[in-house]
C-alpha cells in the first residue's frame, strides 16, 4: 500500500469531515424555482407597493403594503391618507401576521354527524346554507361587525333579496353614545371630528387619546406638532387628563385630574360654567347659567367628582383664556348607563369654548344610509334565538361568543339555532361552534372599501393570491344568495364582489383612487345650532355590593380581543403596566395592603354577571376605590390567543373581563355600557408570576430619561436638576479640568480611521423624549421589519425578550420605596396626580467607543467605517461577553432556535428577505435598519450622488406617530439629525459619563407645568 504524506492525509481528513458535517448538520435544502413567465410588475429583489386600508380598528388609517415576490412582508402608513399621514400604530404594523396565522381555515368545513368539523367543498357548503335559508327565510338573521361600505350595502341587498328576517350590526367598542349625544345636541346623527392641530389646550375626559380614542394616530401626531418647542417656545399645547388611573394618555398629560369614574359629564358641566363665569364667549352663553348649568357649581362638582373646586375654577378660567381649546368625550372604559348625557355635556363644553365648527366638526353622514351598531338590537336578537325564532344565523367580522358578556346568554342561545354559519378566516370561539364555516380572505387578500368618517373614502385591495381555498366574504354571500332561488339571484348584483365594488365607485377615477388608496376631501360642518336644554347628566348606576369600581380598560394592542391572535401584539409589553402575554388587575398600593396581596397574587373578581381570576399588579397611579382589568385576553381558541401553542389546548390565557359585565348593560341610546360593576374582590391564596418586562421605574439618577422645565429651556431660572446637557460630566469629574474629557468631546469621525479612508457617512439618530408617548408603534415596526422572533409567554416570564428596541418607563418625582422580600410594586414611585413620566426608547447606541467590541473573542461585532456597530452573525459563537459589557443592555441572545420553534407554518412566509434570520446561540441587536441604508446607497450610486438626507428612514422612525426619531448622516451639518443632535440645552447622551460616545442623542422631556401657563 503506498504511503500517504501529511498533506494528503489532512486533505482527506478535511474533506471527509466536511462531508459528514454537511450530511448531518445542514439545514433542509430548498429548491428555488424561477418564474416560467415572469410577471411584468415583479422584479426579484425589488419590492412592490400597494395602497390599501388598515382594518384593525375603526380609525381606518391608510397603509402601503410592501410585497416581495408577491408576499406581503411589511405595512407602512400611507403619506397621502389624511388620517395617519404615513404613520401606523402597533396594531397596523402587526396586522400582516393575520394573513400568515396558523389558525386559518384552509377551506370550507362543516359539522358531521359526530359533531366534528370536517373539510368539505364550496359547492356542498353553499348548497347546505342556501337550502336552510330557502326553508324559512323569515327565520334567518345576519350578525356581524363593519365589513366596509360596499360590503355593508351588499348585506342589505342580500337580506332584501332572500327575504331574511333582518340584520344586526354589533361592534364591541362602538361609539353609540357619542353619536346619540351629537344628534341630541346638534341634530346631526354622526360622530364629530375632533381636530387638535393648532390647539393650545385639550381636556381629555377619559377618551384615552393615544390608546383607544377616536383617532389615536392622527391625534398623537397633532398633539406632538402642537407642542413642539422648536416652533412653540411657550410650550404649545397643554393636555389635561380626567380619569381615575394613570393611563398612557395621562402619563403624557401636563395635568391629571383624579376624578371618580363616571363623573366626567358632571365635571364637564362644571368647567363650562366656570369658563362662562371667566368670560368665555364674551357673555354669549350666559343664558346657560340658569339652564343646564344652574346646578353645576364648582363646589358641588368637587363633591361629586373628587376634583378640587380650586382646580375646576382654575381650568375653567384657562379654557376661557385659551385661544384654541377643545374637549374630548368620554371613552369606552367610563361608558356607563348614563354615557349619552356625559358625552352631551362635553359637546356643550366645546360649544361654550368656541371649538364647534373649527376644532369640532359635526359633519353630515355621507353615502348610502347604513345600519349602525346597536347593543340593544343585539340583545333583542339573543332573545329571539333563545325563543327558537332563529333557524339560520350568519356571523361575519366578529367573535360574539367571546366579546359578548356570558350573562347575555348568547352562547346558550346559539345552541338553539339550527344552522350557524361563520365567515371567519381563522378559528375562534364562534367559528368552532358553527355548523358551517365559509372562510373569508384576510384584508391583504381582499377587495373592499371603508368610509371611516365624512370626507374620507378608502380602498382595500389584495396584495397576494389567497394562500388557501378561501373565498371573499362578498363573493361567498353572493354565491349563497344566488343559490337560494332564481328570484333572489335576480335581485342581487351580477358579477363578482370586485365588480360591485368598482360599480359603487362610479364617478371617481378608480385607478387613481387605487393608486392613492382612496379619495380624500375635507369634511364640512353641518350643525347650525345646539340644543342645550336636552343635556341631562346624572351619576352612573352600578351593580354589585363590592367596594371597588371595575374599569374594563380597552387594551392598547389587543383591543376587543381580535389582536390576541397576533403574537407581536402579545409579545410587546403594555406601555404602562409593562406586562405581556397575560391579564392583570391594577389596584392601588393601599388597596393591595387591605386585601393582603402582593404583585402576582391571584385575585378572584365576582360580579353579578360572572367571575374571573387574574394576577394583581399594585401601583401608585390609581384610585383606592378602583380596580382596572384590560380587555383582550381570556381566549380558549387560537395558537397565540390561548395557550394552545404551548401545548395546552383549550386553556385560556389570562381572563376575559367581558365576563364580569352584565348582559343588559345598556346606555340611553341602546349602546353598550362598560362602567357598570362593583365586583367582590378576594384573594385566592395562589400566586402567578406576571410576565413583567420592567421591574422598577426608578432610574436612580442615571442619565436615561432626562427632563427639564420650560422655564429653564426658555432661559428663565435655573436648569432642572436632572439635566446637565450632553457635554457636561457629573461630579466628581470637572469637564474644564479633566483631560480625559477632551477624548470624550471628540466625535467619532475626528478620532476615526485614516482620513483617506474615512467614509462620508456617520449614521446617527436623535430621540425626542418630549414627543414620546410610549405607544410602542416603533417596537412593532422593528419586530416585523427585522424578523425578530416572538419568544412566547414562558420565555417572557424569564425576561428573555428579543426586542431590539424597548421603551423604558421612568417616574420622575418621589423617593423610591424600598422594601424587603418580594417586590411589592414596581410602580411604587407613582403618585396620584403626578404626570412626570418619561418614556425613554432604548436601542443600540452604536457607540464610537463601544464596550461590546473589544471583548468579543471572534470579532463578531465591530465598528465599520460609517459608525455602525455591526454584527457578523455567522461568526458569533455566543459567548455573550458583548451583552455583559453593554451598559445599555440592548443586546439579545437566542437561547433557542426561535425561528423553528416559535414560527408555526406559514408564518415563515412573512420574513423579510433583506434581513438575516438568526439562529440559536447567536447575539443580535439593532442595526439602524442597515438593509434600508444599503437600498438607499444603491439608488444613490445609480444616480451618481451621495445618499441624500431623509432618503433612509428606519422602521421605528417611519412608524412613529409623533415623530420621536430623526435618523441620518451626522457628518452632514445640514442634515436634520445633525441639527436635532446639536440642541445645546435639551440634548444629552445616555450614560455619557461612561465615555461610550453614542451615535444616539436624546432630547430631554420638557416639563410645562399646570395650565396656568396657557397662553391667553
Amino acid at each position: 500500500m503506498p504511503e500517504i504524506d501529511r498533506r494528503g492525509f489532512l486533505k482527506l481528513a478535511g474533506a471527509s469531515a466536511g462531508a459528514a458535517a454537511a450530511a448531518g448538520c445542514s439545514d433542509h435544502v430548498e429548491k428555488l424555482i424561477p418564474y416560467v413567465v415572469q410577471p411584468e410588475e415583479v422584479t426579484p429583489g425589488v419590492p412592490v407597493w400597494y395602497a390599501s386600508t388598515c382594518r384593525e380598528c375603526p380609525a381606518g388609517c391608510g397603509v402601503l403594503v410592501k410585497t416581495r415576490e408577491s408576499r406581503p412582508i411589511k405595512l407602512e402608513g400611507n403619506p397621502e391618507h389624511p388620517i395617519n399621514r404615513g404613520r401606523l400604530c402597533a396594531k397596523g404594523q402587526a396586522s400582516v401576521e393575520r394573513t400568515y396565522s396558523p389558525d386559518r381555515f384552509h377551506g370550507p368545513v362543516r359539522r358531521n354527524a359526530a359533531g366534528e368539523l370536517e373539510p368539505t367543498t364550496w359547492d356542498e357548503a353553499i348548497a347546505e346554507v342556501a337550502a336552510a335559508i330557502r326553508a324559512n327565510p323569515a327565520r334567518v338573521r345576519v350578525l356581524g361587525g363593519d365589513p366596509g361600505d360596499t360590503a355593508s350595502q351588499l348585506i342589505d341587498r342580500f337580506v332584501a333579496a332572500t327575504g331574511a328576517g333582518g340584520r344586526v350590526v354589533s361592534i364591541p367598542f362602538a361609539r353609540e353614545a357619542l353619536r346619540a349625544a351629537t344628534e341630541q345636541v346638534f341634530g346631526v346623527a354622526s360622530e364629530p371630528i375632533f381636530d387638535l392641530s393648532g390647539a393650545d389646550l385639550v381636556i381629555d375626559f377619559g377618551s384615552e387619546l393615544f390608546e383607544s380614542g377616536l383617532s389615536p394616530i392622527e391625534h398623537q401626531r397633532q398633539w406632538a406638532e402642537a407642542r413642539d418647542v422648536a416652533t412653540h417656545p411657550d410650550g404649545g399645547l397643554r393636555l389635561v387628563y380626567v380619569g381615575s388611573r394613570l393611563s398612557l394618555t395621562a402619563s403624557s398629560s401636563d395635568e391629571w385630574l383624579v376624578a371618580k369614574p363616571g363623573s366626567e359629564g358632571l365635571l364637564a358641566l362644571a368647567l363650562a360654567r366656570a369658563a362662562i363665569e371667566a368670560g368665555a364667549g364674551g357673555g354669549a352663553h350666559a343664558g346657560l347659567l340658569s339652564g343646564p348649568l344652574a346646578n353645576a357649581g364648582a363646589d358641588a362638582a368637587a363633591r361629586a367628582t373628587d376634583v378640587p373646586a380650586e382646580a375646576i375654577r382654575r381650568i375653567g378660567a384657562a379654557l376661557a383664556r385659551a385661544r384654541a381649546a377643545v374637549a374630548l368625550p368620554p371613552g369606552h372604559a367610563v361608558a356607563s348607563r348614563r354615557a349619552v348625557g356625559a358625552s352631551a355635556a362635553v359637546l356643550l363644553l366645546n360649544e361654550v369654548i368656541g371649538a364647534v365648527g373649527s376644532r369640532v366638526i359635526v359633519a353630515a353622514p355621507e353615502g348610502a344610509p347604513r345600519q349602525r351598531a346597536s347593543y340593544k338590537d343585539l340583545l333583542a336578537l339573543i332573545r329571539e334565538m333563545q325563543d327558537g325564532q332563529v333557524d339560520v344565523l350568519l356571523v361575519h367580522h366578529m367573535n360574539p361568543v367571546y366579546s359578548i358578556p356570558v350573562s347575555a346568554g348568547f352562547a346558550d342561545a346559539l345552541a338553539k339555532v339550527k344552522l350557524v354559519v361563520s365567515f371567519a378566516s381563522a378559528a375562534d370561539e364562534t367559528a368552532l361552534r358553527a355548523h358551517v364555516v365559509l372562510p373569508d380572505h384576510t384584508a391583504l387578500e381582499s377587495w373592499g372599501d371603508a368610509r371611516p368618517r365624512p370626507g374620507v373614502r378608502s380602498l382595500v385591495q389584495p396584495t397576494l393570491r389567497p394562500l388557501y381555498d378561501t373565498r371573499a366574504f362578498g363573493d361567498a354571500l353572493l354565491d349563497v344568495g344566488r343559490a337560494v332561488s332564481p328570484e333572489a339571484a335576480a335581485q342581487l348584483p351580477a358579477g363578482s364582489f370586485r365588480t360591485l365594488l368598482e360599480a359603487n365607485w362610479t364617478g371617481t377615477d378608480f385607478r387613481a383612487a387605487l393608486k392613492s388608496g382612496g379619495v380624500y376631501q375635507p369634511a364640512s360642518h353641518a350643525a347650525s345650532g345646539f340644543a342645550a336644554s336636552k343635556v341631562e347628566v346624572a351619576e352612573p348606576v352600578f351593580t354589585g355590593d363590592g367596594e371597588l369600581t371595575l374599569l374594563a380598560v380597552p387594551h392598547i394592542f389587543l383591543w376587543d380581543g381580535s389582536g390576541a391572535a397576533l403574537p407581536v401584539l402579545q409579545e410587546i409589553p403594555d406601555p404602562v403596566a409593562r406586562v405581556a402575554w397575560d391579564s392583570w388587575a391594577e389596584v392601588s398600593l393601599a388597596t393591595a395592603d387591605r386585601l393582603g396581596v402582593e404583585m402576582g397574587d391571584v385575585l378572584r373578581l365576582e360580579s353579578s354577571a360572572g367571575a374571573i381570576e387574574v394576577a394583581v399588579l399594585p401601583r401608585g397611579g390609581i384610585r383606592d376605590d378602583v380596580i382596572a382589568v384590560p380587555t383582550g385576553q381570556g381566549h380558549v381558541v387560537g395558537h397565540f390567543a390561548s395557550k394552545a401553542g404551548q401545548g395546552l389546548v383549550g386553556v385560556a390565557r389570562g381572563g376575559n373581563v367581558f365576563d364580569l359585565l352584565p348582559g343588559d348593560g345598556v346606555d340611553e341610546s341602546g349602546g353598550r355600557a362598560f362602567l357598570t360593576e362593583r365586583p367582590r374582590v378576594s384573594a385566592t391564596g395562589r400566586h402567578r408570576r406576571l410576565p413583567l418586562l420592567q421591574w422598577n421605574d426608578n432610574k436612580r439618577e442615571r442619565q436615561l430619561g432626562e427632563a427639564m422645565t420650560l422655564a429653564a429651556l426658555a432661559g428663565h431660572g435655573e436648569a432642572h436638576a436632572e439635566h446637565h446637557g450632553p457635554h457636561e460630566m457629573r461630579e466628581p469629574y470637572d469637564p474644564a479640568a479633566d483631560a480625559a474629557d477632551l477624548q470624550y468631546q471628540e466625535t467619532f469621525h475626528e478620532r476615526g480611521e485614516n482620513s483617506a479612508k474615512a467614509s462620508p457617512y456617520r449614521w446617527g439618530m436623535s430621540v425626542d423624549l418630549d414627543r414620546c408617548t410610549g405607544c410602542s408603534a416603533c417596537i412593532a415596526a422593528c419586530y416585523v421589519e427585522n424578523n425578530l422572533p416572538r419568544v412566547g409567554e414562558d420565555e417572557t416570564r424569564l425576561v428573555r425578550q428579543m426586542a431590539w428596541l424597548r421603551i423604558d418607563r421612568w417616574v420622575g418625582e418621589g423617593e423610591p420605596e424600598l422594601k424587603g422580600g418580594r417586590v411589592r410594586a414596581p410602580r411604587s414611585r407613582e403618585q396620584l396626580g403626578d404626570t412626570d413620566i418619561r418614556n425613554a426608547p432604548l436601542l443600540c447606541q452604536h457607540c464610537g467607543a463601544a464596550p461590546c467590541e473589544p471583548v468579543c473573542p471572534v470579532i463578531a461585532t465591530y465598528h465599520n467605517e460609517e459608525g455602525l456597530n455591526a454584527m457578523i452573525y455567522n461568526r458569533c459563537i455566543g459567548t455573550r461577553y458583548c451583552a455583559n459589557n453593554c451598559p445599555y443592555k440592548v443586546r439579545r441572545f437566542n437561547y433557542w432556535d426561535h425561528q423553528l420553534t416559535k414560527w408555526p407554518a406559514p408564518m415563515e412566509l412573512m420574513l423579510n428577505p433583506d434581513v438575516t434570520v438568526r439562529g440559536q446561540g447567536v447575539m443580535e441587536k439593532c442595526t439602524f435598519c442597515v438593509q434600508r441604508i444599503q437600498a438607499a446607497r444603491q439608488d444613490a450610486k445609480n444616480a451618481g450622488m451621495l445618499i441624500p438626507d431623509g432618503a433612509v428612514k428606519t422602521a421605528c422612525q417611519q412608524a412613529c406617530p409623533s415623530a420621536v426619531y430623526t435618523f441620518g448622516n451626522l457628518r452632514d451639518p445640514d442634515s436634520q439629525v445633525s441639527k436635532a443632535s446639536a440642541a445645546p440645552q435639551r440634548g444629552y447622551h445616555a450614560l455619557h459619563m461612561l465615555n461610550t460616545r453614542p451615535a444616539v442623542t436624546y432630547l430631554a422631556k420638557v416639563l410645562r407645568g399646570k395650565v396656568e401657563g396657557s397662553p391667553s
